[in-house]
């Protein structure tokens, strides 16, 4: 079925005049067109293939009657059709017809119900451009509640054969808008500070059991999935009430919908092969979507003592290319997997260096020790010849606890201001990004929360800075509560006198706003000014809550909006970022920077796999198992990247690790101590060849030798 699907599409779409590079979707839709196809008195859209057609226009309204089904209602007036539309397809007869074009065409009226995706598509099929935003990002005014802002706001538009399940999909959605904003129905002193920004219920009570199984099953259709012709209630709902599915069946929508026809292959070729037996039958299907689904490889040669300006340049070349990059190093033997992981790795390191003046951060505690790795970052300590380069380098990394966030630079509207330098490299971190996620790579840049919903085109407000700044969130919150009793004041009205004396002893702990030295320049930024002439302008208790007004939209939009626009840009050079939308800041997070897990033993032990000389009841393993669970977040990282490359488990963690990770013995020479060996690896295979040492003290200080002093080499061991 799948290689009829794929022929068919590509003759329908060589008949209707052919297609760019797979990814690009631009087909011939630019030509003029001669004639106008109609199936059963629907206009079909220029550019559409045979199977497209059937499948959108050749019943009437699909969408509604599926809809009923999957909500496990009766489809009113509907008539029954086959459960399976490839049961059907090649027993009924379908009359295609054709007329002159009318100025009906010309305007765009041939759409009709559903959004039909061209065969091949990958990037732009849906004309729409996902750069922007359809409502940028902006920021809330001082005092403004986001719960009514939410709240007041119109649910997302449903396609008109949903219109039955409309006003429950509207009520859902009304009911999660109230669960994510809840705390803001009480004080501040009602409710803790922790639990503020998290949900009333948990994100797991919103999806939908049989909503989920039914889209699961549109995207293992193996025709609907070559033809790119998915019922539209596939992505309307998928988009517009993202929270009725789970995180696993949206992302496995966005690898089957944004990452073109080969990945999507390969995606349904390895779900099949985990579901399916290890028939004789299964098997023949399986090579042969395997076939269907393979993807070319780009192998690239940098240099490590240029690692980012060769990374720029790979980015430049490749990164909109289909083909998957592989990476290797000029004077090292490595090649595939292993170098691939560490490079976006490397690379994601020396983005974080200070030097670039890329992120916003805060000064890191001056100590004699090495720093010690942010709670949310990869980053582990140095020490031992790792240390020793690091020093001479005279490296100095970000100090950024919550997260990376663009360095705020005064600019005009077009992004005027902006060093060309910071352009590229966060136009490069968007590609980045983008090829990391269309290959299955990770990297290790911890974005902030507010970076995200940036990205998501979320409105902003003052309670975002506690997510980038708690420090200064607490001092502006002191300063809007100041403001916000000043307007409340003079709302109340009374004899001048008396208003502007109460004004007056408005105090900041008890000192006047005025005595505070603060002017209209951006803290920590004395270049910034946040209004013209800003440098002069004193804070007072008159014009306090424009202050807090411009400091946070200097903050989160109006000094960051060239560098959010090039990393969009760039993003959108692989896919369109607006692929992303369905997901929660928390999950981009995961998407680009995989999965944080602490490794229990009880569970470890069955994760991983034994071979050539050990087993899981060997005294080795167990003692490793124990080291591995005394580990530190940071040590446990760098762990990680020894053995793998990356410093993080791909989604689903240490289970969905690819290849499974391997303990084997490394037997030493004749007459020498296993105590004398390093362990080694190989990161292609996720291989960990251990020495049976003599005691589980031994082992541990073997490891942290091998990961400290064995990186930055892919070398024969």
């Amino acid at each position: 079925a799948a290689a009829a699907a794929a022929a068919a599409a590509s003759a329908a779409s060589a008949q209707s005049g052919g297609s760019g590079p797979e990814g690009s979707g631009r087909g011939g839709g630019e030509r003029q067109q001669k004639l106008v196809l109609m199936l059963n008195g629907q206009p079909l859209p220029c550019g559409v293939t045979i199977f497209q057609a059937i499948r959108q226009f050749g019943s009437p309204s699909p969408t509604a009657r599926e809809l009923a089904a999957a909500a496990g209602g009766p489809a009113a007036g509907m008539p029954s059709l086959p459960a399976s539309l490839s049961q059907r397809l090649w027993g009924a007869v379908y009359t295609l017809t054709y007329r002159l074009p009318m100025e009906v065409d010309e305007l765009g009226g041939g759409g009709g119900r559903g959004s039909v995706e061209p065969a091949g598509s990958g990037r732009s099929s849906e004309g729409e451009e996902g750069v922007r935003c359809a409502v940028e990002a902006h920021v809330l005014p001082p005092g403004t509640d986001p719960l009514l802002g939410a709240l007041g706001a119109a649910a997302p538009p449903l396609c008109a054969e949903s219109e039955g399940a409309g006003a429950v999909l509207k009520l859902l959605w009304f009911l999660h808008r109230l669960n994510e904003h809840w705390a803001r129905l009480y004080s501040t002193a009602e409710v803790p500070e922790a639990q503020r920004g998290a949900p009333a219920l948990p994100p797991a009570v919103f999806p939908n059991s049989k909503l989920n199984a039914k889209l699961m099953r549109q995207l293992q259709d193996p025709l609907a999935l070559c033809s790119r012709s998915f019922p539209s209630w596939c992505a309307t709902l998928v988009n517009a009430y993202p929270f009725l599915f789970s995180f696993g069946t949206r992302r496995l929508f966005l690898h089957s919908t944004a990452f073109g026809l080969s990945r999507a292959l390969q995606r349904l070729h390895a779900h099949a092969h985990e579901a399916s037996s290890s028939s004789a039958s299964s098997g023949a299907e399986s090579r042969l979507e395997s076939r269907l689904g393979r993807l070319p490889r780009q192998k690239v040669r940098i240099s490590r003592s240029r690692l980012l300006d060769s990374a720029v340049r790979v980015m430049e070349l490749y990164a909109a290319q289909p083909a998957l990059l592989e990476v290797e190093y000029f004077g090292e033997v490595g090649t595939g997997l292993g170098p691939t992981l560490e490079f976006y790795a490397l690379v994601s390191h020396d983005l974080r260096k200070a030097e670039l003046d890329l992120w916003y951060h805060e000064e890191q505690p001056i100590s004699d020790e090495p720093p010690a790795a942010a709670p949310d970052s990869t980053e582990a300590p140095l020490g031992g010849a790792a240390a020793e380069r690091a020093r001479d380098k005279h490296e100095k990394l970000v100090h950024a606890p919550c997260g990376l966030f663009p360095r705020p630079v005064a600019q005009e509207a077009d992004g005027s201001g902006v060093p060309k330098r910071t352009i590229q490299l966060f136009t490069f971190i968007g590609r980045l990004c983008a090829k990391a996620m269309l290959d299955g790579r990770l990297v290790d840049l911890c974005f902030a929360p507010p970076f995200y919903r940036h990205l998501l085109c979320c409105e902003l407000g003052l309670e975002d800075l506690h997510d980038l700044s708690p420090q200064l969130f607490r001092s502006l919150h002191q300063l809007q509560a100041l403001a916000s009793e000043r307007s409340r004041l003079l709302r109340a009205g009374g004899k001048a006198a008396e208003v502007a004396a109460a004004v007056a002893s408005l105090t900041l702990h008890g000192c006047p706003v005025d005595q505070l030295g603060l002017d209209f320049t951006l803290p920590g930024f004395p270049d910034f000014e946040l209004k013209p002439g800003g440098a002069d302008v004193d804070v007072t208790i008159d014009n306090l809550g424009e202050y807090v007004r411009l400091v946070t939209d200097g903050l989160l939009v109006g000094g960051v909006r060239a560098q959010l626009a090039a990393f969009r840009q760039g993003f959108s050079d692989v896919f369109l970022v607006s692929r992303l939308a369905p997901f929660t800041p928390s999950e981009l997070d995961v998407l680009l920077n995989g999965a944080r897990e602490r490794w229990d033993k009880a569970t470890v032990i069955e994760l991983l796999k034994f071979d050539h000389g050990y087993t899981r009841s060997s005294a080795a393993i167990s003692h490793l198992l124990d080291v591995i669970a005394d580990l530190t977040d940071a040590q446990l990282a760098s762990f990680l990247k020894f053995v793998t490359g990356s410093p993080r488990l791909p989604v689903g963690g240490l289970a969905r690790l690819s290849p499974r990770l391997t303990i084997v013995q490394k037997k030493p020479e004749s007459g020498v101590s296993p105590d004398a060996y390093l362990p080694s690896v190989m990161t292609c295979a996720n291989y960990l060849k251990l020495p049976d040492y003599s005691s589980k003290e031994v082992m541990r200080e073997r490891i942290l030798t091998a990961i400290n002093e064995g990186q930055g080499a892919f070398l024969l061991s």
